[in-house]
């Protein structure tokens, strides 16, 4: 009897011992499994893992709060229409302003003689509404080359003046290179000439603007016609203007008989008035695709 009981507390004495190995050798096996499994690590990537994880929740909650905070901006405000977004930007380019002083046809030259370097940004008042000038030596366009060759500077009046009108009153924004590239793909480009006659009505009517060839060219219907919200196109030739052909934009009819100009080479011009029955006796004498004289109207 004695003997048992001695037997049992031994037997309760060894159990901890088991157990406590068990648990060593559990720990172990574990150990050695994720050293196996998975890469050591120390406190100090522990540290950083947790940081990481700190910076991601940040980053998200500061994106969350952001997008919260532009959609309540955004839906306080009214919404803007595209036709206000176009006031607000006609109302930011000044209007060219008028000396009122006669121009001399004498001095009209078809070379770019304004100064270089230089950004022409102006809106000049027509028949038609208000429109954007477009200068051929602007420096934005100035040196393109025109059908791979041509600077526009020096070639490019068509091409400048189909771009101002279409670029106004038509339905696509355009500049003197858009019109350039348009008139080369399409064979209207005329190597060290400019461009050939038929662009002028060609092109406005791919715009969807209505051309109409003015055979009538006398100083009462022309008048007519810019009373009548038409721009007029004329190709001027061989004389005080030009040795060879420039294309100018008749814009606006004054209340004393002269009209103003839209002179792709020259900003000054712009600014004076002109004798309409003088430069319609210096249109070049060349009567191919309609010319020298075009009415145009949205």
């Amino acid at each position: 009897m004695k003997f048992y009981r001695q037997s049992k507390k031994k037997e309760r004495a060894v159990l901890p011992v088991l157990l406590i190995l068990g648990i060593a050798i559990c720990i172990v096996t574990l150990t050695v499994s994720l050293f196996l499994l998975i890469p050591p690590f120390t406190i100090k990537d522990v540290f950083s893992r947790a940081e990481s994880l700190r910076t991601y929740f940040a980053q998200q909650i500061a994106s969350f709060t952001e997008t919260a905070l532009s959609w309540i901006d955004t839906s306080e405000q009214e919404p803007v229409k595209a036709a206000d977004t176009e006031v607000i930007e006609k109302e930011a380019i000044p209007f060219m302003e008028s000396t009122g002083e006669p121009g001399d046809i004498s001095s009209l030259q078809a070379e770019y003689n304004d100064p270089v370097d230089q950004i022409y940004l102006n809106m000049l008042d027509t028949s038609c509404g208000p429109m954007l000038y477009y200068h051929q030596g602007d420096i934005r366009w100035g040196d393109f080359l025109y059908g791979d060759n041509d600077p526009l500077k020096k070639y490019g009046c068509g091409p400048t003046a189909v771009a101002m009108v279409v670029n106004s009153f038509s339905d696509t924004a355009v500049d003197p290179t858009d019109i350039a590239v348009w008139s080369s793909d399409n064979g209207y480009y005329a190597l060290h000439g400019g461009s050939y006659h038929s662009l002028i009505p060609d092109a406005l009517e791919a715009y969807g603007l209505q051309v109409e060839s003015v055979t009538d060219r006398s100083c009462e219907h022309a008048s007519e016609l810019l009373s009548s919200g038409h721009i007029l196109v004329a190709l001027m030739g061989r004389g005080t203007l030009t040795q060879n052909g420039h294309f100018v934009l008749f814009t606006k009819l004054l209340d004393n008989g002269n009209v103003y100009i839209a002179d792709p080479v020259s900003y000054e011009h712009c600014t004076l008035e002109w004798d309409l029955e003088q430069l319609l006796s210096e249109l070049k004498k060349s009567y191919d695709s309609g010319g020298p004289l075009w009415a145009v109207r949205p």
